[in-house]
This record gives C-alpha cells, sequence and structure tokens, in this order.
C-alpha cells in the first residue's frame, strides 16, 4: 500500500484512515469483551461529515482506548474520521506507532516552540485533503498522574489559580493556537467539550491493565458542542473561554464524584441522547474483533515461521527508520507526496463515498 502513497496519495490517506479506524474498533470494544468495561456515552453528536476539535480532561492514560469504544457508540464512522494528538515517543512504538504515523496523527513534544511548526504542517494538510477529521486534543497536556498534579499544583500557586481536584489546569497557548489555525483554513466547525468520569475504579496506566487485568467497570463521557461561531474570536478571550470551561468541568466533576457509585451519572445535554450499539453495530464489533485477532495471531506465527515474513518485518523496519531520519515520520512523507502530487495535478482521485 505504500506505492499507492507515491502514486495518489489523496487516495491512500483516505484508504489508511479507512484501515486504521476499523483497527481501533477492536482495541476499544477488548476493554468491554475481556475486562467487562461499560461505556456510556450521552449528549450532543459528534458528526463525522464536519471539521471540529474534540477537548477532553485526560484523567488517566487510557482515557483514549475506552474514548474509541465511546466514538463507535455514537457512530462507528468516527473510528475513520478521528485524528489524536498525543505523546511523541509513541510514534516510535513498532507497529502501533507505525500506524498511527501513516494516519496523520500528531506528536507533540509537550515544548510550543518544537511544536507549533509541526502542528501547522498537519493542520494545514488536513484542509488541503478536503477530508473532514475530528481532531482529539487533551488542553492538560497529559495524563492526571500524581507528578502531574504536583506540577498542575505548583503552577497555580505561582498564578494565584485554584486547585483543582479532579483535573489539571489547561495548557492554552496550544489550544489557541490550534483553534486559530483551523479557523484560518476554514476547517473547523465544532468544538465538542467532552468530559470523562469513572464510576468505579480510576486505573491509571496501561501497565496496571495489561499486567494486573485492572480496569474501570463504567467509564461515563458527556459531550457538549459549540459551534465555533459562538466560540471567541481573539487570543486572550478563546483563552479564557477555556480557563472558564475548565472551571465549569472542575465543578461538574466535583458533583459527578461526590454521588453514591451505583448511581453515578452525568447530565444530558437539551438535544443531546444516550447512545447504544444497535444490533448491527454490535454485530459489525464482534466480527472484527474476531478478523483482528486472528489476523494479528498469523501474522505473529508467519514472523517466525516463514523467512519472508521475516525479511519483510526487517525492510519495514528499516523503512521507518529511514523515513522518520529523512522526513521525520510517515506522516510528513505523506505530506510532502501530497504537496508533489498537488504541484503537478497527480494527487489521485478519492474514492466513492460510503454512505452512512
Amino acid at each position: 500500500m505504500v506505492i499507492l502513497l507515491f502514486i495518489k496519495p489523496l487516495l491512500w490517506r483516505k484508504l489508511l484512515d479507512r484501515l486504521v479506524g476499523i483497527w481501533v474498533i477492536m482495541p476499544g470494544a477488548l476493554s468491554n469483551f475481556l475486562f467487562g468495561a461499560t461505556i456510556r456515552i450521552k449528549g450532543d453528536f459528534i458528526k463525522h461529515e464536519e471539521p471540529a476539535l474534540i477537548i477532553m480532561n485526560h484523567r488517566t492514560r487510557l482515557d483514549w482506548l475506552f474514548f474509541w469504544n465511546a466514538l463507535y457508540k455514537m457512530d462507528p464512522w468516527l473510528c475513520t474520521t478521528e485524528k489524536i494528538s498525543l505523546k511523541g515517543i509513541l510514534k516510535y512504538v513498532p507497529g502501533a506507532g507505525w500506524a498511527m504515523q501513516a494516519a496523520a496523527y500528531i506528536f507533540l513534544d509537550r515544548s510550543f516552540e518544537m511544536d507549533k511548526t509541526k502542528l501547522d504542517k498537519i493542520l494545514d494538510y488536513y484542509a488541503a485533503t478536503e477530508y473532514k477529521y475530528q481532531l482529539l486534543l487533551f488542553p492538560e497536556g497529559t495524563d492526571k498522574c500524581p507528578k502531574a498534579t504536583e506540577r498542575s499544583h505548583q503552577f497555580a500557586e505561582k498564578k494565584g489559580l485554584t486547585h483543582y481536584q479532579y483535573l489539571l489546569h489547561p495548557r492554552v497557548t496550544g489550544f489557541v493556537h490550534i483553534v486559530q489555525a483551523m479557523r484560518k483554513s476554514d476547517n473547523i466547525k465544532y468544538i465538542y467539550d467532552v468530559t470523562i468520569g469513572f464510576g468505579d475504579a480510576i486505573v491509571q496506566s496501561e501497565v496496571d491493565l495489561v499486567a494486573h487485568g485492572a480496569c474501570p467497570k463504567e467509564i461515563y463521557y458527556q459531550v457538549i458542542k459549540y459551534p465555533i461561531e459562538s466560540i471567541p474570536r481573539s487570543d486572550e478571550a478563546l483563552g479564557l473561554w477555556l480557563v472558564n470551561l475548565w472551571k465549569q468541568k472542575e465543578e461538574k466533576l466535583r458533583k459527578f464524584y461526590e454521588m453514591p457509585r451505583n448511581v453515578r451519572q452525568f447530565e444530558d445535554t437539551p438535544d443531546g441522547m444516550e447512545y447504544e450499539l444497535d444490533n448491527n453495530t454490535d454485530a459489525a464489533q464482534k466480527w472484527l474483533i474476531g478478523f483482528w485477532c486472528f489476523t494479528t495471531v498469523f501474522w505473529i506465527f508467519m514472523f517466525f515461521e516463514s523467512a519472508f515474513m521475516f525479511y519483510w518485518a526487517v525492510l519495514a523496519c528499516i523503512f521507518y527508520t529511514v523515513v522518520h531520519k529523512v522526513y521525520g515520520g510517515l506522516e510528513f512523507l505523506s505530506i510532502d507526496r501530497f504537496i508533489h502530487a498537488k504541484q503537478y495535478g497527480v494527487v489521485g482521485q478519492e474514492p466513492p463515498i460510503l454512505t452512512t
């Protein structure tokens, strides 16, 4: 499929979006089937056909995993149109990191001066493809682990802010830059404010999940939609809007966690609803779990049994290493090929639009 990147990069982009979107359904669903996690999502509907920014509090390192399951419940197509901003180190994870590079996720180094150029380049790419993506951003910058909580408290003391119990103080600069960049390219219609809360245990990392089988049994999401026209336009007012939103979110979470565990839930929005799987999407999810589990086991088996597959894996490692050294990652190679093809009028045709 990499060859297609050099021939028709726009078609390659759409096919990779679909392929990665179909894959992410599996890990989110496995949290339910293997560990008994129940995902509940209510509120405003996220439109997969409209470009948007999704902002969410980052309570644990597993929030993105559960959110894939929540998106699938709301609209399975969201799994193919969601993009994520995440820690830069994750792009180096063999296999998963390569897939996220291919999906053109945004890898951040947690320094705005270092991230600004990368952000602009990828956001411009999203807009230039004319595909409608929803970018997931954690304004807090990291999960609410003890170390990050202590840093947030130190920041609050330095700035004379209130200590949050359930949140970290958001990083305003990156949020403002992303919104204004998306506005500049006319590639944002909504901001979706998502709040995550846990009905029982809070499992902080994937280590606890994989090594100890620890997993929360009840995960709750609330979605509130803000049309971009209702969001302040100036940088200062936009930053203040985010700060005030986080104050409201802290109060919302305080009320949520003060409820008895067996009745915890978020309020619905005026035009919202609670989303559940219908029979068809439930069956499709189970089929995809079986397909990807079989495929994974098959590839592992072939890696050890077939010399061809072994050397193919070695070549893949060499390819991604070279691409990283030369371009900074596959996401930037895909941007480079898209720009080159656009200059010469050979970007490629979009595949047929699948109806929902």
